[in-house]
């Protein structure tokens, strides 16, 4: 049933709205044409006749007065693709009309062996490009357009829809690699044509159907086979290998195909132990370094003297705690460093290289790191604290066992960043702050500061000698004053 609409309230809504708005607000619920007649006839604007040539059921007459009345090529393009244009007057465009409107005219789906064959030789490339994708042409048309000598029709026409194999295959080894790749990257082919190019051995093929954005499962199981390393990578990740595939992959005679195998993420616990038995040192590494190995694999290669696998475990970030303690035991230095710098270190941890082992370059690296151990051991404490390295001094000022001595004596150390640490300690009492507030480093002496405000309000000014249990003689004369 026609839309009820007035012309005025038509008028307005094209020159509020724009002519293609309109037409796409009418095109199902269509317009009386007693109103588009009068429209014509009254308001010839230029928006007003532009709607009226793309209006799908407008007279057909009206587009006949349009087409000689109207030279703008926008409108006469409009004409050219109305449904309602008679056949006389698209040959007559086809013949006379711009390249505008030819190239319009030759993307129309409504055409005939004589329009497409005015257009087949066009000398734009523009009309002849829109012809060839334009796919509801005659086949013969299209083999014609293949053998064009502008790569860039040839390359439309490899963009089109329902393309015939003969003329699939003759773009299939076209000269142009435009071509090429418009074709076996974007090609709207059938599914057994792409599978025949997936299971080829031509890299190019290949390479370029991975342009696609869904292929098929059969597609993909074909692409897992190519020579090509790079196809193969790039399929590596689309498709769920089962447990017999992985078993086969695990026992392959090809070490990259095993250390590949390793570092899949899915992979059963029973495969796991037989890689980490791998006679290659790369197969090892690539299972340690697995972000899903399993806890009893990762003790496994933990307790082995195999640097390069324990390497890899330390820097897994998925590592099992178990894994970790371990690894810090291990006998290799670079194995225990690269567990020092992980970011997931515990207090345990911190332990084993500081009063289990007692490793001085440890400390050394864990104090450079910032990191804050307050249980290290009276007897270690000591060693420490008379190191002539000032980091391992630093770590040492963190200690919850620093006697009143410990602490006068490191107020006074060279270091700057020595003072700074002890600022830190939470043991540290009013006076020893106090005298740090006055140190010669503005840094040392405002962190002082800042931590005596934070101190609570308290009358116990005494400070005690935690070796002997007696009053220092400071105090003592503090005391006497007070």
């Amino acid at each position: 049933m026609p839309a009820e609409i007035h012309k005025d309230e038509l008028l307005e809504a094209i020159r509020n709205d724009g002519p293609r708005e309109v037409v796409k607000q009418y095109r199902h619920n269509l317009l009386p044409s007693r109103v588009l007649i009068d429209l014509y006839s009254e308001h010839p604007e230029r928006d007003v006749l532009l709607f009226l040539a793309l209006y799908p059921t407008v007279p057909s007459q009206v587009l006949e007065d349009l087409a000689d009345a109207c030279a703008d090529p926008q409108i006469q393009a409009a004409i050219a693709t109305n449904p309602r244009c008679s056949h006389l007057l698209l040959v007559r465009m086809a013949r006379e009309g711009g390249p505008a409107v030819r190239a319009a005219l030759a993307a129309n789906k409504l055409q005939n062996s004589k329009i497409t064959s005015e257009l087949l030789n066009d000398p734009s490339l523009t009309v002849r490009a829109s012809l060839a994708g334009n796919g509801t042409i005659n086949d013969n048309y299209r083999a014609a357009l293949a053998c064009d000598p502008e790569p860039a029709v040839r390359a439309a026409l490899a963009f089109s829809a329902k393309l015939p194999a003969e003329i699939v295959h003759a773009l299939s080894a076209d000269d142009s690699a435009v071509i090429r790749a418009a074709l076996f990257g974007f090609g709207r082919v059938d599914e057994e044509m792409l599978l025949g190019w997936a299971e080829s051995d031509n890299p190019e093929m290949q390479r370029l159907l991975l342009s696609r954005s869904k292929l098929k499962p059969e597609i993909i199981q074909a692409l897992r086979f190519s020579p090509d390393p790079l196809v193969k990578s790039a399929v590596k990740d689309l498709y769920e290998p089962d447990a017999a595939e992985l078993l086969a992959r695990a026992e392959s005679d090809n070490k990259k195909l095993r250390a590949e195998t390793a570092g899949y993420p899915a992979l059963p616990v029973e495969i796991q132990h037989l890689l980490a038995a791998d006679s290659s040192a790369e197969v090892r590494a690539a299972l340690a370094a697995n972000p899903e190995i399993d806890e009893e694999v990762a003790l496994l290669i933990a307790a082995s003297n195999d640097p390069a696998a324990c390497q890899a475990l330390a820097a897994n970030p998925n590592l099992p705690r178990s894994g970790k303690i371990e690894l810090c035991h291990h006998e290799s230095d670079d194995v225990r460093l690269q567990m020092i710098y992980r970011d997931d270190l515990d207090e345990e941890m911190v332990n084993i290289f500081v009063n289990e082992r007692e490793d001085m370059e440890a400390i050394a690296h864990l104090a450079l790191k910032g990191v804050t151990f307050t249980r290290t051991k009276p007897e270690l404490l000591e060693k420490l604290l008379s190191h002539k390295r000032p980091s391992l001094r630093t770590f040492a000022c963190a200690a919850e066992e620093l006697t009143s001595s410990h602490v006068r004596k490191l107020t006074r150390d060279d270091a700057v960043c020595v003072r700074l640490a002890l600022c830190e300690n939470p043991i540290l009492t009013r006076f020893a702050l106090t005298e740090l507030s006055k140190d010669w480093n503005p840094a040392v002496a405002e962190r002082a500061r800042e931590k005596l405000e934070q101190l609570p309000e308290t009358d116990d000014e005494t400070e005690f000698d935690e070796a002997d249990g007696e009053e220092s003689l400071v105090s003592k004369i503090v005391n006497f004053f007070k």
